[in-house]
């Protein structure tokens, strides 16, 4: 459902009118119900004989989105690149993540709309896994491993997402990129490394900027428990881990403080929304409690999906082992932008919605499980192990230890 939001502003975008617009992503939307709703008649016993193809529940859905558009069209407060099929306080928050329609833009005009989501979806998963090759490159992986991370994206969540007509397959794209610039800090390159972090968060808060301000957050969070351990431990503070420390809390603070200038939709907004519903049903009272009653439930059922089908948690403790294993720091870093994937499904803690909001969680096993294989290779290899090769920064070895 998500998907006509970003449908509608990307028209919008093209100079096409907001009711026009949303028309035409209402029309996506219910083709969708439609094709949905053949494929089960076609698979059911008691209907694959006769089932009409989907096309009652498309006239269902047309008929019920129209009456949206037509009320929400005479409305007042429905401004900027807000859509007219759902509440006007839902198409605010949507309407403030420009980024991923102008990026599907391109690809619509040349491929055509189902086409064309289908194209930057591709696009956008084969850039992220390029991201990750480079990010292990740089940390001095060989090829096969830097491939298996590749692998690894394309095979998790994080590509089953990325193909997916929504942000958060740009948003792990250029999240990855700025976790490469944060390598190139930690190995000394700072101002190359400083100018790609930045440039790279920046774009991923016009994607989604609170999950983006979550990310950023938990890497400053995790270098500073990094150096903070490195301190109690009476060791030297690495100068690299400093100025990333400095670079992503100022980054933090200035996304906030654009947030609050701006009035953006913030937490409250995002609360408010999923308690009611999609403003659907009246909005509780007492929001904090209703809040953590609706993430206790969710967490439990989760806990128990992950003992009966453990693969998850088993992939993210291998991938935290690896990294933090490889290159000390580095594996902070990427725990830190896992953490903030809990956090960011805390936030949501929506049953239907599925393991979405956790994506970010996935990258820890994505660039930590090909770290795991070559530590343990070089341990294998013992006090035989062959000279890294000339030209190639390897981690320093300060950043190795607490």
């Amino acid at each position: 459902m998500d998907t006509r939001q970003y449908v509608a502003h990307a028209y919008m975008l093209q100079g096409v009118g907001r009711e026009e617009a949303s028309r035409r992503a209402l029309r996506y939307y219910c083709d969708s119900v439609r094709v949905a709703a053949a494929r089960r008649q076609s698979a059911d016993l008691g209907t694959y004989r006769g089932g009409d193809g989907g096309n009652s529940a498309y006239r269902q859905c047309v008929t019920a989105m129209e009456h949206t558009v037509e009320v929400n069209s005479q409305r007042a407060d429905v401004t900027g690149y807000m859509a007219l099929f759902s509440d006007p306080r839902i198409s605010e928050i949507f309407a403030t993540r420009p980024a991923y329609p102008a990026f599907t833009v391109p690809f619509i005009r040349a491929f055509g709309l189902v086409r064309g989501l289908w194209a930057a979806g591709i696009a956008v998963t084969v850039m992220a896994s390029g991201f990750v090759v480079l990010i292990l490159r740089r940390l001095g992986v060989s090829v096969p491993l830097a491939l298996l991370g590749q692998v690894l994206y394309y095979a998790l969540p994080t590509g089953t997402d990325s193909m997916q007509p929504m942000c958060e397959g740009l948003l792990l794209c250029v999240l990855l990129g700025g976790v490469l610039g944060c390598v190139r800090i930690l190995q000394g390159r700072i101002p190359s490394g400083v100018a790609i972090s930045l440039t790279a968060f920046t774009a991923a808060a016009c994607v989604k900027y609170a999950q983006t301000l979550l990310a950023v957050a938990g890497i400053a969070g995790a270098t500073a428990l990094f150096l903070c351990l490195r301190w109690v431990r009476r060791r030297q503070l690495p100068r690299p881990e400093r100025l990333l420390l400095a670079t992503t809390a100022a980054f933090v603070l200035a996304l906030e403080l654009t947030v609050v200038a701006l009035g953006l939709p913030s937490t409250r907004a995002s609360v408010q929304e999923l308690l009611s519903v999609h403003y659907n049903k009246p909005v509780p009272p007492h929001l904090l409690h209703e809040f953590l009653r609706l993430n206790l439930a969710f967490w439990r059922e989760w806990l128990r999906d992950a003992l009966v089908h453990p693969m998850e948690p088993l992939l993210l403790a291998a991938g935290a082992w690896g990294a933090l294993r490889y290159h000390r720091s580095f594996g902070f870093l990427i725990t830190g932008i896992a953490v903030a994937g809990f956090v960011n499904q805390a936030g949501h803690p929506e049953v239907a919605m599925g393991p979405r909001l956790l994506v970010m969680a996935s990258l820890l096993p994505v660039c930590g499980i090909p770290l795991l294989v070559e530590s343990l290779r070089e341990r294998g290899r013992g006090p035989m192990a062959r000279p890294p090769r000339v030209g190639r920064q390897l981690p320093a070895p300060e950043s190795q230890l607490y």
